[in-house]
Order: structure tokens, then sequence, then C-alpha cells
């Protein structure tokens, strides 16, 4: 199924290294690229350009320009396919081959693979890592590289208003909350809703249930938009889906309810890219890794937090991030 474009389509190309004739007797002629980081020259790439997709949101436009601002400070070419889609577009263009890397969440693999979905290992985020790496490489040929060390997991969020006036701070207070029989309206995804490891295992671990008519279900997992409701109290919604790394959070006045049993399983966010194009560039998994190891929970709300509240552009908001951070120039 091909996938739909959404956004403009924007084309960085690096320059081509002019090469003068040489005669047979001359030394062989080294291209020279961009500063590799440690002093040296990098050798100019003669491979693919690199087309990076993301998703819509805040989060996956951010780190997708990171990817694409570090892969061109390092000379490797790359087509800007940020804002892409859905998830399920993002990851269909990916192994169709219409998108060559991409951020995806560790987690999903649960949901990429027949046989996984509501596993004990996706829980555990060395072990999740290491599943979908295997998993993903050898079915697909796609390479997992190294994650965020952040926790972008689904969690129910309320007002801090509503957590001070009725004590419920942590998902056993809610329980109680929900069996003693007071007012719940809780809007959340679908997909969130039925999965075993997320509305249903949160229901099970801690003996609660929740009724069609105490739920908003949406189509899409847009956090923003389920936030916003829930500031705003629309249609009597009092609590949330909300992702670890939402960066909306403390400005709108809402808490994360704390899950003392761990039940969803852990997304961090890593760069995912085809296999040939990790055969074609190597250095790409030297190059990232400093990035996103320096990216932990609250960098992430913060980043995030640029766009969603202070409406900056994503692409700006890496640039600064990587400069200030001694990435890139």
């Amino acid at each position: 199924m091909a996938a739909t474009t959404k956004g403009a389509l924007g084309m960085n190309r690096s320059l081509l290294v002019a090469v003068g004739l040489l005669t047979v007797l001359a030394p062989a002629l080294v291209l020279s690229g961009c500063g590799n980081g440690d002093g040296g020259e990098a050798t100019q790439p003669s491979g693919p350009v690199v087309r990076v997709g993301s998703m819509l949101d805040s989060e996956g436009t951010i780190l997708g320009s990171m990817v694409i601002q570090m892969l061109e400070a390092n000379g490797i070419p790359t087509e800007d396919r940020t804002k892409l889609g859905t998830p399920d577009v993002v990851r269909a263009a990916l192994l169709e081959g219409e998108i060559d890397a991409t951020i995806d969440y560790t987690g999903n693999g649960q949901y990429y693979h027949e046989g996984e979905e509501g596993l004990p290992r996706w829980k555990n985020a060395a072990e999740a890592y290491a599943a979908i790496v295997e998993l993903d490489r050898e079915v697909n040929d796609i390479a997992w590289l190294t994650p965020a060390p952040a926790n972008n997991s689904e969690f129910i969020a309320t007002t801090a208003v509503l957590s001070d006036a009725e004590s419920v701070v942590t998902m056993e207070d809610f329980a109680a909350y929900v069996n003693a029989g007071k007012p719940v309206k809780l809007i959340a995804s679908q997909t969130w809703v039925d999965n075993p490891l997320g509305l249903k295992g949160f229901e099970e671990a801690y003996g609660f249930t929740l009724t069609d008519d105490q739920l908003v279900t949406l189509a899409t997992g847009n956090t923003a938009e389920m936030l916003a409701a829930l500031a705003r109290g629309t249609d009597g919604v009092n609590f949330s889906l909300t992702y670890g790394t939402d960066g909306q959070l403390a400005d709108l006045g809402l808490v994360v309810l704390t899950d003392t049993k761990d039940v969803p399983p852990v997304y961090e966010p890593t760069p995912v890219f085809r296999g040939e194009i990790i055969d074609a560039y190597p250095q790409i998994a030297d190059i990232l890794k400093p990035v996103f190891l320096s990216l932990n929970q609250q960098k992430l709300q913060e980043l995030n937090a640029k766009v969603a509240l202070g409406e900056q552009d994503p692409v700006s908001v890496a640039r600064d991030y990587l400069q200030a951070n001694g990435f890139v120039e």
C-alpha cells in the first residue's frame, strides 16, 4: 500500500566534489567532505540519498530533523520526508522502501511481529530493544540503532486540581476512585483501549473496569488533542491517555498517575534504517549514537514543549539543540 505524503517535501543534497583528471602515475586523490568530529576529514559519500520520514507528532519531527541534520553535517545526502503520516503509514513506507529511515519506538516491536503482542519482555527496556533489533533485522532487514534513554510509554493523566482534591496520585488511587463510582471520563486512542498492555492491562492489574460511557475513544494517538480536552474539561473529560515525554503536561496543570506495577511496555525512541542504507553508510550508527544517548526524558519533554506550546519550528528546535550540545557547528 503506497503511503501518502503530508506536507511539503524538501530535498537537500550534498555538493558533488569535482575531481580533476589524473595521469596514471599520479597518486590516488582522496575526496574530502565534512568533518567527522575527531579533527580528521570524512570521505565524501557517493552512496544513495537517505529519505528520512517521521510521524506527524512533534517528537517524531524533531528527532527526524536531528537525524537529517546530523547526516548532512557528515556529508550524507538526505531527503526530508518528516511529517509523513500516521504510525502505520510510516511503518509501511519503510518496509516498502518508500523511505529509508524514521524514528520508531522499541515497544512497537510487539505489534510488528506475529505472536509478540503482550509478551512480558516488551516491558523491559533492554529486552525490548534486543528483541526488536533481532526480529526486524532478520525478517525485514531493518536496523534499529542506539535508542534514547527515555520512556515514551502510555500512562493516564488527570488535572492537578482533581488529583489534589480526590487524592488520586497512583493507579491504585485511580482504581479506588473508579470503584467508588465517582465520575470518570477517560479520553484515549482506540488501539490503547484494546491493548492487553494498555487500558485492559491496567484494568486487570489494578482491579477496575471502565464502561463504554466512561470512555471517549479517538482513531489516532494524538495526545496533544487529548490533553487539551482534559485541561479544558471538554465533554466532562477528567482523565486522559498521555505519553511519558509529552511536553505540555506541566503547562496545562496536568499530572501523570504513577504506575507502580509497570503495566505498559517500554517505548524508547530510536533511529531506524533500512539495512541497505546502513550497509552503504556504516558510520551512521556512530554519528547518531551520542545524540540519542543525550536525549533523556526531561530533555525530550522540554523539546516537545517548544513545539507543542511554544509553536516553534521543529527543524529549528532540532538545530538549536544540536548546536548547543556541540554535535554540529
